[in-house]
């Protein structure tokens, strides 16, 4: 878990910058994927998913 902070939309609809408690990669077989972050929305406490950039370390 990296706690570099990424600037994010939660699901309020605000910009916020947060780090992702989680992270992972979606890829299938033989293919480059996306990397996916678990973020909590500091005011309602739920969890959300949102892309990462290429560049952050997993």
């Amino acid at each position: 878990m990296a706690d570099k902070k990424v600037k994010v939309k939660t699901p309020g609809g605000k910009e916020m910058e947060l780090a992702p408690e989680k992270t992972w990669v979606l890829a299938p077989k033989g293919r480059k994927g996306v990397k996916i972050g678990l973020f909590k929305d500091p005011e309602t406490g739920k969890y959300f998913r949102h892309k990462l950039p290429d560049d952050y370390p997993v």
